[in-house]
């Protein structure tokens, strides 16, 4: 799994998702791989859950 998704390439998962473990990771990536065929739709959706989960780690692991 080098990478499925160009908006997530699997060395840059959010950190919720990476630590959630491997098989976390490949369904993530795979969602946005199979399951979104337009690639405008697949990008704004990675852009906004992108953004949901960076929030997400900022509320729950704040640096």
């Amino acid at each position: 799994m080098n990478q499925i998704s160009p908006l997530f390439p699997v060395s840059r998962l959010p950190a919720v998702i990476a630590n959630a473990g491997d098989k976390a990771g490949r369904r993530f990536l795979e969602f946005f791989a199979t399951n979104i065929r337009n690639p405008h739709t697949r990008r704004a959706y990675g852009r906004a859950v992108a953004g949901f989960l960076a929030w997400c780690e900022d509320k729950v692991c704040p640096r």
